[in-house]
């Protein structure tokens, strides 16, 4: 369990957003394309085709977009913890080999690539908190974790 003086670095309400909601809305208006489609006279199959096509690839994107988010990242100082998908795993920083920004992803999100993996894999991401609004320079998280990270390795 995090300590007390923990902070929370993900946004919660961003990830929920991004996992459930959002991609149901996305298939919502998918499916009332198709159903006009099925419903209109004359029959058109090619539109019948496109949505069902547009369907499946909505539900492919979301699944390797959003599927590999970490629910809550908590920092408790010289490690994360971290829960995702009911796992709840405590990562040492100084376990961090890398942090990199997500590119071409919105929301923003961090990715932590780890030395050796655990039971979320080799890799964790998470939208962090706050918004920022000129994102083509370093999180200013990213590099707070990477330095405590690198501080642990030399220090520990």
């Amino acid at each position: 369990m995090a300590s007390p003086a923990a902070s929370r670095l993900s946004n919660a309400f961003m990830t929920r957003w991004v996992k459930k909601p959002f991609p149901g809305m996305a298939l919502v208006v998918l499916g009332a394309m198709l159903v006009g489609g099925v419903f209109s006279r004359p029959l058109q199959p090619a539109s019948v085709v496109v949505a069902l096509g547009l369907v499946a690839l909505a539900v492919m994107i979301q699944r390797a977009m959003a599927r590999h988010l970490a629910d809550e990242v908590v920092d408790g100082g010289d490690h994360l913890l971290v829960r995702s998908d009911g796992i709840e795993e405590k990562v040492m920083l100084r376990d961090v080999a890398a942090i990199r920004r997500g590119f071409g992803h919105n929301p923003e999100r961090l990715i932590l690539t780890l030395r050796r993996p655990g039971r979320l894999g080799d890799t964790i991401a998470f939208i962090p908190t706050g918004t920022r609004w000129f994102p083509y320079v370093e999180h200013p998280l990213a590099y707070e974790l990477r330095t405590r990270a690198q501080l642990l390795r030399l220090h520990p």
